[in-house]
């Protein structure tokens, strides 16, 4: 890593269960992610994917607006702070949420580059670029997950992984 912190290797495989479940967070994050509606213009303009478009990620946005805090808020203060968990599951629900947190710090700050508007060609390339690579990364975090082993992506690794070590301020919660 580049600020020097490593990620410790784990001393033996987690159980199964642990693996699978491990999984759950990121498919989770691909669900409530923007990134079928960012390579929705793209695949739109070739017939071969036009059945494909239904079944990219963007179901969540059914369900009500408060739903993504909700399922943060009891992610981090069930799963992430309780100890009971492995470190390796308390990882990996960590990992999907600040994933996802990061695709959207991409789409705020790229909303300021005028050059990269949604409807345009540049920035229709540009968003599918940025949706093949976030999907990408999180099918790489669930090969990991079912390996058994800490996903390496540069910055928000290290993060989930000092999440789920730590406590909230100092504060020892309940659960």
């Amino acid at each position: 890593m580049w600020s020097g912190f490593r990620i410790p290797a784990n001393a033996e495989k987690p159980e199964w269960w642990w693996r699978t479940l491990s999984c759950m967070p990121y498919l989770i994050a691909l669900q409530m992610s923007a990134a079928g509606y960012y390579l929705e213009p793209l695949l739109d303009k070739f017939k071969l994917f036009e059945n494909v478009i239904f079944y990219i990620p963007g179901a969540v946005n059914r369900l009500p607006t408060w739903f993504p805090i909700l399922y943060c808020y009891l992610a981090i203060m069930v799963m992430v702070k309780n100890k009971d968990f492995p470190v390796i599951f308390r990882f990996h629900v960590m990992m999907g949420m600040l994933l996802e947190i990061a695709l959207q710090i991409v789409w705020v700050a790229s909303n300021f580059m005028p050059l990269l508007h949604f409807k345009g060609t540049l920035g229709m390339y540009y968003w599918a670029g940025v949706a093949l690579a976030y999907i990408v990364m999180i099918i790489h975090s669930i090969r990991c997950a079912l390996l058994g082993t800490f996903s390496n992506v540069p910055v928000i690794s290290e993060s989930a992984f000092l999440h789920s070590l730590l406590n909230i301020g100092g504060i020892q919660w309940p659960f």
